[in-house]
C-alpha cells in the first residue's frame, strides 16, 4: 500500500502512515488488489483537485499500467470500495461514523450478492429452499468479495479475452448493489396516489437534481477560470448551450438550430469530476495564446482520457 501527497505544484510526497486532512489531495495505490484512489479534502481548491487527477494519471500510466483501475472520492463521501480498502489496513477509524454506517450497508449488500466464491461449485440447492446468505462480506483473509468464479482471462483464446471473457459469469459490482438499494419501494397510501400527480412529484425531483447538478458545474468553471490567453466563447452542460456573460456568470442560449458544427479557430476544453462530465468548453484562443505553466500542471491530454479505458490482457 503506497500514500502519496499531492502537492500544489504537482511533486508527490510519500510517507508510510494514511493521514487524511481538509487541506489535503491523496492518491492511495493498493498493489495488491491493483486500485487507486484520488482522495481529496473538503477544503483543497479546486486547481489542486484537478493537479492530483493529473498526478494519479501520470503514475498510473508511467509505473503501474491501464490493469490499476482509478477511482475517486471526496472527503466525508467516500465510496465503500474505498471504506472496504480502510477496513482491510484497519484505519477506518480516521473516517466519521456515519460514513463507515453507510458504505457498510453497501458492503453488507454486495456480499450477499456474491454467493460464488473461486474454486468451488455451486451446489444444487432445492427450489423451496432459500439460498444461504454469507454472514461477512469479507473472505478469509480479509479481502471484500467483489467477483464470482471466473476463467482466468491467459486460458482464453487473445481474441476472446479482449472481448470480456463472453460466457463467463456476469461480475455483480458495488453498482449493481447501488443500483437495488436506490427502488423505490412504495407505502400502501402512496400507492394510491394518482399517476398524474406522481409523475408531477418525478419531474419535480429530476428538475431540482438537474438544477444541484448545473450549479456545481458552474461552481466548478468559475473556480477553474479560463486558461490565459482564452476566453470562453460556448459552454454546454448536459444538453443545454451556455455563454460567459461580461460579469462572470453564465447565460443559457436560445434552442440551437438542427446541424453538424465544425469550428477549426476553437480549442475544446473537457472537465470531468469525479467521474461526471462537468462541462466542455470552447475556448477561443487570443494570437499567439500558449498555456501557462499553472494551467498545464492541470491539464491532461484527451490521450490520457482514451489511456483509462484499455485494458491489459494477460
Amino acid at each position: 500500500m503506497r500514500y502519496l501527497e499531492v502537492k500544489e505544484d504537482g511533486s508527490l510526497v510519500e510517507s508510510t502512515e494514511l493521514q487524511l486532512g481538509p487541506e489535503k489531495v491523496l492518491i492511495v495505490v493498493d498493489e495488491e488488489d491493483k486500485k487507486m484512489w484520488l482522495w481529496k479534502g473538503s477544503s483543497c481548491p479546486i486547481r489542486k483537485k484537478f493537479i492530483g487527477s493529473r498526478a494519479l494519471s501520470d503514475i498510473r500510466k508511467k509505473e503501474y499500467g491501464f490493469a490499476y483501475v482509478p477511482q475517486s472520492c471526496d472527503q466525508d463521501d467516500e465510496t465503500a470500495e474505498f471504506v472496504a480498502m480502510l477496513q482491510k489496513i484497519g484505519k477506518t477509524d480516521i473516517l466519521p461514523d456515519d460514513v463507515i454506517n453507510r458504505a457498510q450497508k453497501i458492503i453488507d449488500r454486495q456480499s450477499r450478492i456474491n454467493v460464488f466464491e473461486e474454486g468451488t461449485e455451486q451446489e444444487s440447492i432445492p427450489a423451496s429452499t432459500p439460498a444461504p446468505i454469507p454472514d461477512s462480506g469479507e473472505s478469509d483473509d480479509g479481502r471484500l468479495k467483489d467477483r464470482p468464479a471466473q476463467v482466468p482471462a491467459s486460458e482464453l483464446p487473445t481474441h476472446l479475452a479482449k472481448m470480456g471473457a463472453p460466457g463467463n459469469r456476469p461480475m455483480p459490482t458495488i453498482l449493481s448493489a447501488l443500483e437495488s438499494e436506490s427502488i423505490e419501494i412504495k407505502k400502501p397510501e402512496e400507492a394510491l396516489i394518482p399517476k398524474d400527480t406522481a409523475s408531477v412529484a418525478s419531474e419535480e425531483k429530476t428538475l431540482v437534481k438537474s438544477d444541484i447538478m448545473l450549479d456545481q458545474s458552474f461552481k466548478v468553471l468559475k473556480d477553474l477560470g479560463a486558461p490565459k490567453g482564452f476566453y470562453r466563447d460556448l459552454v454546454i452542460i448536459g444538453n443545454k448551450v451556455y455563454t460567459e456573460t461580461y460579469t462572470g456568470g453564465f447565460e443559457e442560449l436560445d434552442e440551437p438550430p438542427e446541424g453538424i458544427f465544425f469550428s477549426s479557430s476553437h480549442v475544446p476544453r473537457m472537465i470531468c469530476e469525479n467521474g461526471v462530465v462537468r462541462a466542455i468548453e470552447f475556448l477561443k484562443p487570443e494570437e499567439g495564446a500558449e498555456l501557462s505553466k499553472e494551467d498545464e500542471a492541470i491539464a491532461q491530454d484527451i490521450e490520457d482520457l482514451l489511456g483509462m479505458f484499455e485494458i491489459e490482457v494477460g
